[in-house]
Formats: C-alpha cells, structure tokens, sequence
C-alpha cells in the first residue's frame, strides 16, 4: 500500500514542463529517462499535434509529440538538462509552468516517486 506523506502547501512546489519533438523515440527516450532517474515520477506523450512557428527567416509547419512532465519544482533544473541532453532540436521548447492546485494525494504521490 502506497504512503503519503503530508504537503501543508502545494503553491509553488510542484511544475508541469512541456517540451515538443518530431519523433516519437525521443519523445519516448525523454520520458524514460525521466522516470527511471526519479527526476519526474510522470511523463505524458500526446500524440502528434500540429505545430506552426516561425524559424530561419520563414513560417514553418510541422507534426510534433507534445511532452508532459509532472514533477517537483526543485527539479526543473535536472528537467531542463536531461531534454536538453536527450533532444534532437538545437532550440527546444522547454516551458514550465506552476501547478497551483490539484488532488493533494496526486501531488503527494509525485513528492515520494521522485528525489
């Protein structure tokens, strides 16, 4: 049986860091990756989205894997160099955003999955 312990204030401790690829196996290496370290203790790979943007003097277009990556905000840093490692682009999307709120037993179960 799963134990939670307790999180008084879930402001600011925990992100969402989205990141995009053209090919599933990065995706796929990304989130593995991730999980096995315990830098994230979840990684959702949605299926190709279409993504318009502009890039060498001209609006691109393109299908691409949208990454999420749930973990704690002390580990945005480890996030950010392990997709930077692990990345095929040499400019990747790497956006993370705050969880305000959520279920305090979801959040909790991220607090014990990672380090």
């Amino acid at each position: 049986m799963l134990r939670f312990h307790s999180i008084i204030n879930v402001k600011n401790k925990f992100i969402l860091t989205l990141t995009t690829t053209d090919k599933k196996s990065i995706s796929e290496k990304i989130a593995k990756e991730l999980i096995a370290s315990k830098i994230a203790a979840c990684v959702s790979i949605h299926s190709p989205t279409t993504t318009y943007y502009f890039w060498g003097g001209k609006i691109r277009k393109d299908k691409e894997w949208m990454i999420m990556i749930k973990s704690p905000k002390h580990n945005y840093e480890k996030v950010e160099k392990l997709i930077k490692k692990l990345h095929n682009y040499e400019l990747p999307e790497i956006i993370s955003i705050k969880i305000e709120s959520g279920s305090k037993k979801y959040l909790n179960w991220i607090a014990n999955e990672t380090k």
